[in-house]
């Protein structure tokens, strides 16, 4: 394999750093967009998914008091405040 080597200018080398660090960030926002992570309310199936629990033991914890929005029978439940729920079950 043949090595190439290319000589930038300060004013170059900052433009491709930029631009590199441009294009990873806009990756990452729409990889967070894809997976749902820019999502403040999920579903009760996604927010059993999220926490890695099924959604009969995400049942159990509404009936321990957490909270849900019910829409149109579309039961919602805040990330923020599930973890708070949890964090303040913490020992």
């Amino acid at each position: 394999m043949t090595n190439i080597q290319v000589t930038l200018s300060d004013e170059q080398n900052a433009s491709l750093k930029q631009h590199i660090f441009n294009i990873t960030k806009d990756s990452i926002e729409e990889a967070k967009r894809v997976a749902g992570l820019d999502k403040p309310f999920l579903k009760q199936n996604e927010m059993a998914k999220h926490l890695g629990i099924s959604v009969n033991t995400l049942k159990k914890l509404e009936r321990l008091g957490l909270k849900s929005i019910t829409i149109d029978g579309l039961k919602l439940y805040s990330k923020e405040e599930t973890s708070r729920f949890l964090l303040q079950r913490q020992k």
